[in-house]
């Protein structure tokens, strides 16, 4: 995952198309894939052919994980996690050790400890 580190966000981009930047669900999508999941990315391409940045409703990710995987009262390894923001919010995976990978407007890619309570949790069915 150090590869990631530091990846500058932008709407759409896929961390490995070379361009230095990604976006919060691709993101999760590729951590995903490294770690034997299924590979969800397409299934997430409704989102950027009809939405931009600035027009996507949020809710609509967290319907979908609703749809695709079960609400956690807890985090758990590798499980995503929504998390609240200012403008937008973000999406992030936790990783082993409890800290999760995921983009912070300041820095890009991170790897930190989230908050207790912080987020919503969900574990994917595939």
């Amino acid at each position: 995952m150090n590869d990631l580190i530091g990846l500058r966000r932008a709407w759409g981009a896929n961390p490995g198309d070379g361009s230095g930047t990604a976006d919060c669900c691709l993101l999760a999508a590729e951590v995903r894939k490294r770690l034997g999941y299924y590979d969800f990315t397409p299934d997430l391409g409704w989102i950027f052919e009809r939405y931009t940045d600035e027009t996507f409703p949020r809710r609509y990710m967290a319907k979908w994980l609703l749809q695709n995987g079960t609400k956690l009262k807890e985090p758990e390894p590798h499980a995503l996690v929504l998390m609240p923001g200012k403008n937008h919010g973000a999406m992030g995976t936790v990783l082993d050790n409890g800290n999760v990978l995921f983009i912070s407007k300041a820095n890009g890619v991170i790897i930190a400890p989230l908050p207790v309570g912080f987020g919503h949790y969900f574990r994917l069915n595939k």
